[in-house]
């Protein structure tokens, strides 16, 4: 979490990006999980009250979105439009997620730490392999209150980096307040695909692609697949599971297809030639990589 990494992921993320771009009207959206523990942890280091999820995640989403524009831009030149924005997501304050936190964020602590922070802070932990991570809440987001915003900035010809999501919810008032939460990725990205009509969701990460056994001997890459053949499926809900499921999602709401790669084959993802790809239907049998 060192400025110098982050700016070489940023780097790398957009010279995979940078032919993509070039090409076609994108909107892109990231994680921040990492980002957002690190600062949850630095703004418990000063007196007072430590700053809400809400106000991170915005802090965290302007970080990482100036990372990406900047280094987009040094791939794709001065001349290419590009627009940063921050998009805040309704979420309903009732939501059972708030009952139950199951995302991770931060740093992995040791069992003592962790006890001392539970006793202190309040927060809930879950254990990964003997250290301990913080949980948060992740309220599904019902809408995006930027979406026309991102239109226009499409329709001007700009590429979008739609940082975030800052959760909020609706006050009496019709106002807004800002929630103590933090949506699934995945399920915002694929919220906002649909808002935008888009013509494909991809979803890129660390994994070749989806795979049936993942990490055992027998594991099976996915080649293409439907919503249902998906869900039949158990995956990882920490990792793959959420991603299957927007991907499930926007292919159910749209009729068009998902995608889900490693962020290195980008370009390969798009064309069909690497990762997983999800379509409402075709004859024939769930297909591998290894057929």
């Amino acid at each position: 979490m060192t400025a110098d990494n982050q700016r070489e992921s940023a780097a790398h993320a957009a010279m995979w990006l940078a032919s993509v771009v070039r090409s076609h009207e994108v909107v892109i959206t990231h994680g921040n999980g990492p980002q957002l523990g690190l600062l949850a942890l630095q703004s418990f280091s000063y007196v007072g009250e430590p700053s809400r999820l809400d106000f991170l995640g915005a802090e965290a989403g302007g970080m990482i979105g100036y990372l990406l524009e900047r280094e987009l831009r040094n791939q794709l030149g001065r001349d290419h439009l590009l627009s940063t924005l921050l998009a805040q997501v309704i979420v309903d304050p009732q939501d059972p997620a708030f009952a139950k936190p199951t995302k991770s964020i931060g740093p992995f602590y040791e069992r003592t730490h962790a006890h001392q922070l539970r006793q202190a802070r309040g927060w809930e932990f879950a254990e990964f392999d003997g250290q301990f991570r913080r949980l948060v809440a992740a309220p599904r987001p019902l809408m995006l209150l930027e979406t026309r915003n991102v239109e226009i900035l499409l329709q001007a010809g700009s590429t979008v980096i739609a940082s975030g999501p800052v959760p909020v919810a609706t006050l009496p008032s019709g106002g807004f307040q800002g929630v103590e939460a933090l949506p699934d990725k995945d399920t915002y990205a694929a919220l906002l695909a649909r808002e935008l009509n888009a013509d494909a969701f991809i979803m890129l990460t660390d994994v070749l692609a989806a795979a049936v056994n993942f990490g055992k001997p027998d594991q099976r890459q996915i080649r293409r697949a439907t919503p249902a053949m998906l869900r039949a499926i158990e995956f990882d809900q920490a990792t793959m599971g959420p991603k299957i499921e927007a991907g499930c999602g926007f292919v159910d709401a749209t009729g068009k297809w998902a995608a889900i790669g490693a962020l290195s084959d980008v370009s390969r993802v798009l064309c069909g030639e690497a990762g997983t790809r999800i379509v409402g239907s075709f004859p024939g049998k769930m297909e591998f990589w290894d057929n």
